[in-house]
């Protein structure tokens, strides 16, 4: 993050609060300390000052770039069109209908039941949905990759919970199923925080009946046989691997990859055991662009 320097002249007696705009911008995604030096000087000339003021730590997100969207598979029945905490919208019913032993007392639609004298309660509209659980592998064999990465995982946990689907995440912590805006947060923080490790993070269980999407690079044999283990529960699993640490966004060019990296060899060794659990194997070569 880069600040302009800003320049004040002027003439104060006792003290004096003064407001600076400071334009800043974004450079790359990570944890920073925000420092000030400031350089003060006498209007006569007879001395100057050099003052440096910690203001703590700036916060950057992945960067947003558009991508492909990418659909979780469908999981569980929510009544009602989609809301903030997962509750149906009495304005999106379709209809009312007589009240039958075993519907939920929350759809009663109290002002109609008054009316008619007999109960009656709201027909909602039914949305199927997929919950999310993403994991990245934070072993970096090129100093690219987890910014790639971490700008898809951004992509995809936002188009989750403009979806209002729950959505999960893997990235040095773990953060369960959720959705709503501190739950976005949290997630965006753990992959503007995230850094590279020698070796790999093996991917914790997926959540039952979830769509269980894992990105690396080094593809090393503890981490494919955690993924097996991991994708037990899973409604659907995707293995996404970038062989070259990057991929192309749309409208970039590259030079073709040819060959076989140590870990494409090894997941194509068992990508028949990895379908046998579940788990299909897509490879994303550094001259392609991303495709799911």
């Amino acid at each position: 993050m880069g600040l302009e320097p800003r320049g004040l002249s002027g003439v104060a007696w006792g003290r004096i609060r003064v407001k600076l705009p400071l334009p800043y911008r974004y450079r790359r995604r990570g944890e920073y300390p925000l420092g000030f030096t400031l350089l003060l000087r006498s209007p006569l000339g007879l001395g100057e000052k050099l003052l440096r003021l910690e203001a703590g730590k700036a916060l950057v997100y992945p960067s947003l770039r558009p991508l492909p969207p990418y659909e979780p598979a469908p999981s569980f029945f929510l009544e009602g069109k989609t809301e903030p905490f997962g509750l149906p919208d009495p304005l999106e019913a379709k209809g009312l209908r007589s009240y039958q032993p075993g519907d939920p007392l929350r759809l009663l639609a109290k002002q109609a039941s008054l009316r008619q004298g007999r109960p009656f309660v709201r027909e909602v509209e039914k949305s199927l949905l997929g919950s999310l659980f993403l994991h990245l592998d934070t072993q970096s064999l090129h100093p690219a990759y987890l910014d790639h990465a971490a700008n898809l995982a951004a992509w995809l946990l936002l188009l989750a919970e403009k979806k209002g689907a729950q959505y999960g995440l893997s990235a040095g912590e773990v953060l369960p199923l959720g959705r709503g805006k501190a739950h976005l947060v949290r997630a965006l923080s753990l992959l503007a925080r995230l850094e590279p490790t020698q070796a790999p993070s093996l991917p914790p269980k997926a959540p039952p009946g979830s769509t269980y999407f894992l990105i690396t690079q080094a593809a090393e044999q503890a981490f494919l046989k955690a993924a097996l283990r991991g994708s037990a529960q899973a409604r659907q699993g995707v293995l996404l691997l970038l062989p070259e640490g990057y991929f192309l966004y749309p409208g970039e060019k590259g030079r073709l990859a040819l060959g076989k990296t140590p870990g494409l060899a090894r997941a194509l060794a068992m990508e028949g055991l990895l379908l046998a659990h579940g788990l299909e194997l897509r490879v994303v070569r550094g001259h392609q662009t991303l495709v799911l």
